[in-house]
């Protein structure tokens, strides 16, 4: 092998490791911040838990990754809304109404929706974004359902 050969395969070599430890990178972060969702969810006894969640998170951070990685900004912009319109199309699928009319899922389906966005905001790099992200839904699902309990205010679960 010719020594100019074995420098550009080192190079490759480099740069597609260093990709990993991103993808990598991204892949645990948005797991783990699905997963601090989903402990929240389960401890309040919503049909999507922990896993669900952290799965939610991390298939939508890796068909965001899998999007970008074309480089081209077209495949991006398909995979963006089949994300979106797949999460909404599951969410759907969680709310139903009881027979005595009370409407039942839109939370689940809310934050199943919220966990996909903060997995996309990881697969794009837009970590600060999806902290703060989740520190809003963590707040929006505990001490606001907390306020609305002792304000008395009645809603859809």
């Amino acid at each position: 092998m010719f020594p100019a050969t074995q420098g550009y395969i080192n190079r490759i070599t480099r740069k597609i490791m260093v990709l990993d430890y991103i993808v990598l990178t991204k892949v645990f972060i948005s797991a783990a911040l699905g997963t601090l969702v989903g402990l929240e969810r389960s401890l309040s006894k919503s049909p999507a838990g922990t896993r669900t969640q952290a799965l939610v998170s991390l298939g939508a951070c890796l068909f965001t990754i899998i999007g970008m990685s074309s480089g081209d900004s077209a495949d991006f912009s398909r995979v963006l809304p089949g994300i979106i319109i797949g999460i909404g199309f599951i969410g759907g699928g969680i709310i139903y109404q009881s027979k005595h009319g009370e409407k039942h899922g839109l939370t689940t389906a809310a934050d199943i929706w919220s966990v996909a966005a903060i997995g996309v905001l990881v697969g794009m790099g837009s970590y600060e974004t999806a902290f703060i992200a989740t520190a809003f839904i963590l707040f929006i699902l505990r001490p606001v359902k907390f306020l609305e309990r002792k304000l008395g205010i009645k809603t859809a679960s």
